[in-house]
């Protein structure tokens, strides 16, 4: 399943959001605003209440909307030349026609020399509310917050890629702390001591892994759980969105949202002046608050726990799903293979790899060694020129790459591959060969390119 950046929201947005009318949210206009508008409305609306973090007017920052069909800037403050000026019932607004580049995902981009949150308003599920959308937009307006106050609040998204999600023991000692943090919100009367028992399974896993993966996980949790965090309360949701069933082995960073959130939403119900304190500490962890907050009301684990077939299950389960997890690579990596359409191939020239330049994190999957699977987004480049994958409406497309140093993608790409649903259309400008294809282009100074093109395939070796 491909997951859009932010996990908890998974929609898809149809033509017209046909949101009804409620008491908490703006009447319908005589004359329906675009989508792009309606959104921005609701963002102003949901950021007039409580701050929803000390300092933090998710109204004040830049925000750029891509629609479907035409991108929207608002409270820029130096639009680039590309975007025009809103007229009519477009004022108050930059407009670009089509999709921006810097807009690629529901995350944050430079545009124009300035921070700005970016939402692909035409990627949510139709069922989704026009709040819940707004909630994602204040979301990704908290990332850019956190970018200009506190830019510690982050992870080194290379563990992602070794992290040792092949040990069943860890696996266990995760789902645990995961069962423990859901269950202290859905079990009445046993919320401190639930939280106190996932303290506990926390620690104990810490004390065996890596400090490198220690800190991917926490740094996580300030960057993407506290901003899930920030999205549920503006979106009233009173607790966290944690599966009965834990998350997948390999779900690394999709888990930190999770399990962020679900610290911070702990630490209002012990410590309620929590943010405030949080905010200005150094090397600031939120599962140490929460711990430190039991501790000094003294709370303990009695009255829960899990039982010892519950105990006995999770460890059979991590065991399986370890299993589960190596034979299900084999199958991602044959189905890749086997996947009908028009393959494209593009190697690197020895020594010259071409090196990472934007990713969805979580989209990417370690098939083996020095293999990762991309189904969502990729952006690579090099001296030579640039390629483009983008799983959007109408290609459903992945790519494979192949690293080229000890990190399977951070040391660069010495293969990309991808299969497109139609042959592509190759181009020539005098300077540069493109190809281009649904979700897919790529443009390359021809004097560096040898290209071999076949029926069912286009390979590009790139020279130095």
């Amino acid at each position: 399943m491909k997951r859009r950046p932010f996990f908890a929201c998974f929609f898809f947005l149809p033509a017209a959001f046909g949101c009804q009318p409620s008491a908490d949210r703006p009447p319908e206009e005589k004359t329906p605003l675009s989508r792009a508008f309606q959104i921005e409305r609701e963002v102003a609306r949901l950021s007039s209440g409580e701050p929803l973090w000390p300092g933090f007017d998710p109204a004040a920052i830049p925000l750029a909307i891509f629609d479907g069909e035409r991108t929207y800037l608002f409270r820029h403050p130096s639009p680039p030349p590309e975007f025009r000026a809103g007229e009519k019932a477009e004022a108050g607004a930059s407009v670009f026609e089509g999709r921006h580049e810097a807009v690629s995902a529901n995350t944050s981009a430079e545009i124009g020399g300035v921070r700005t949150a970016t939402l692909m308003a035409d990627g949510f599920r139709q069922e989704s509310s026009l709040t819940e959308i707004a909630a994602v937009a204040v979301h990704e307006t908290f990332h850019v917050f956190q970018r200009n106050t506190h830019p510690d609040w982050a992870a080194n998204e290379a563990s992602l890629f070794v992290y040792p999600v092949e040990d069943a023991a860890l696996l266990n000692l995760s789902r645990l702390e995961t069962e423990a943090l859901r269950r202290a919100f859905a079990e009445a009367g046993a919320q401190i001591c639930w939280a106190a028992q996932a303290t506990q399974f926390r620690k104990r896993r810490f004390e065996t892994l890596d400090e490198a993966f220690v800190a991917y996980e926490r740094g996580t949790e300030l960057n993407e759980g506290l901003a899930n965090y920030v999205q549920l309360k503006a979106a009233a949701s009173p607790t966290p969105r944690i599966p009965e069933e834990g998350y997948a082995a390999d779900a690394v960073r999709a888990r930190a949202y999770a399990t962020g959130s679900a610290y911070a939403m702990l630490l209002d119900a012990v410590e309620p002046e929590w943010r405030a304190g949080f905010d200005g500490r150094e090397n600031a962890v939120l599962d140490e608050a929460l711990a430190a907050a039991l501790e000094k009301r003294g709370d303990r684990t009695n009255g829960c726990g899990f039982r010892e077939d519950e105990l006995s299950l999770a460890e059979r389960q991590a065991q399986s799903d370890i299993a589960a997890l190596l034979e299900g690579r084999k199958r991602a990596r044959a189905a890749f293979d086997e996947q009908p359409g028009y393959r494209i191939e593009i190697h690197a020239a020895d020594g010259a790899p071409l090196m990472l330049q934007g990713f969805d994190p979580l989209n990417v999957s370690r098939l083996s060694g020095d293999e990762i699977l991309h189904t969502r987004f990729l952006r690579l480049g090099g001296g030579s020129g640039d390629l483009e994958m983008l799983d959007q409406e109408g290609a459903d497309v992945s790519a494979l790459t192949v690293g080229a140093g000890p990190h399977p993608i951070f040391n660069g790409v010495t293969v990309f591959a991808t299969v497109a649903p139609e042959k592509p259309v190759t181009g020539f400008d005098g300077e540069k060969t493109t190809v281009t294809a649904p979700g897919f282009r790529a443009a390359f100074f021809t004097a560096g390119i040898e290209t071999e093109t076949r029926s069912d395939a286009i390979v590009i070796r790139l020279k130095k």
